[in-house]
């Protein structure tokens, strides 16, 4: 198949992101886009969100038909098409800007292009010694592009856009549902609830079994990581030789709380089912209610703005993604001693949403795996416009 460039399709070249300094975010300041809140399936990381202060910022907001690219580091190549509706903004000086070209090309077949074994190969190529190097704005406009007729990247850009909506409109229902949950624990069991405090500790424990996957080398194991959480939470396949170190056993019925960069809060409900060799990373803990009415409540209780606050304050070490806190402080968080009135009747309607929760993750995970399997076939043209 023949090529094109990035260059050759874009408005102008490859453009320099601010130089500039995050500050706290305000909905008076224009957000700030930085490599760290690019996820690896290209979508924004909308929960650590920081704004810019700089005179100069307007000259660097994202305009439709926009794509950044992370130049550096071990996120080099990660890359997010502006989506207007994820609101206005100002992209960091470690990402590159194209202007894509509608005339010349579909900008969003070249947001799918962007996510291909392609693509990434070509990212590869900037490897040196093991870690990966800098790729700057004419290596990036240099980037081959597949010569795709216009009626197929059309057809293409149409099928993937539709099942992405329903990817995003799924997530907001999540999103409006995990919302809806924490109204109802704040208000039953924070504002309303006027029993003494009480440690987690009371009401639940930290399971500590561990496995070194490693020992089962051709041993197929679900691992439950930092990474898996961030892009799909959903656990890695991976063989036991990929995985070198001790691992906590993920049961049932438990709650995982990541340690790391409370700031970011990670919190994995685990269900009913489990598969065998099931296994997390160590950052991660795993919280077991001692009594399953508490289950909820303590998946609610972990996920508040209070608790993630309140580890945020307690977590040691270097500043950023590094600081982490100690384990036995999730045990010592305090809240109200849940009325066993209120819990049965948050248990009863919280359960269910959680449940359409889960059915939706399902869905997305379908819907993902059909946008992954039909991308490469629509630029090969393997599935054609007239199929």
């Amino acid at each position: 198949m023949a090529n094109t460039t990035l260059s050759d399709i874009c408005i102008g070249g490859g453009s320099y992101g601010i130089a500039a300094s995050g500050v706290d975010f305000s909905s008076d300041l224009p957000t700030y886009l930085r490599i760290t809140d690019i996820k690896d399936d290209g979508t924004v990381d909308m929960t650590s969100l920081k704004s810019v202060d700089d005179k100069n910022s307007w000259k660097y907001k994202l305009k439709p038909n926009d794509i950044v690219f992370a130049r550096t580091g071990a996120s080099t190549g990660r890359n997010y098409f502006y989506d207007v509706r994820d609101g206005e903004f100002v992209y960091a000086g470690f990402l590159i800007k194209f202007s894509i070209d509608p005339k010349k090309a579909n900008p969003l077949f070249v947001k799918y292009y962007c996510k291909t074994e392609s693509y990434w190969g070509w990212v590869q190529a900037f490897d040196t010694g093991g870690t990966r190097g800098n790729i700057n704005a004419k290596d990036l406009g240099n980037m081959p592009i597949p010569i795709v007729p216009r009626e197929q990247q059309d057809f293409l850009a149409e099928v993937l856009s539709s099942l992405d909506d329903r990817i995003r409109s799924l997530k907001q229902q999540n999103e409006i549902l995990e919302a809806l949950a924490q109204t109802y624990f704040r208000k039953w069991f924070l504002e309303e609830n006027k029993n003494d405090p009480i440690p987690v500790s009371d009401i639940a424990t930290l399971e500590n079994n561990s496995v070194n996957p490693g020992r089962q080398p051709l041993e197929s194991f679900y691992h439950y990581s930092i990474p898996a959480f961030d892009n799909s939470q959903t656990p890695a396949v991976e063989l036991g030789k990929a995985i070198l170190s001790n691992k906590f056993c993920v049961l049932p019925n438990t709650i995982l709380v990541s340690k790391l960069n409370p700031v970011t809060p990670r919190i994995w409900r685990i269900g009913e089912k489990v598969q065998p060799n099931s296994v997390c990373s160590t950052e991660f803990q795993v919280l077991k209610p001692k009594d399953m009415r508490h289950y909820l409540f303590l998946y609610c209780l972990m996920k508040s703005k209070d608790v993630v606050a309140s580890f945020a304050m307690s977590a040691t070490g270097t500043s950023g993604s590094h600081q982490r806190i100690r384990p036995e402080y999730i045990l010592e968080v305090e809240t109200p001693a849940p009325d066993d009135e209120k819990l049965a009747l948050f248990n009863e309607v919280c359960a269910p949403m959680m449940e359409r929760v889960k059915k939706n993750q399902k869905q997305i995970l379908t819907l993902q795996k059909l946008r992954d399997t039909l991308l490469p076939k629509l630029i090969s043209g393997e599935v054609r416009v007239k199929q």
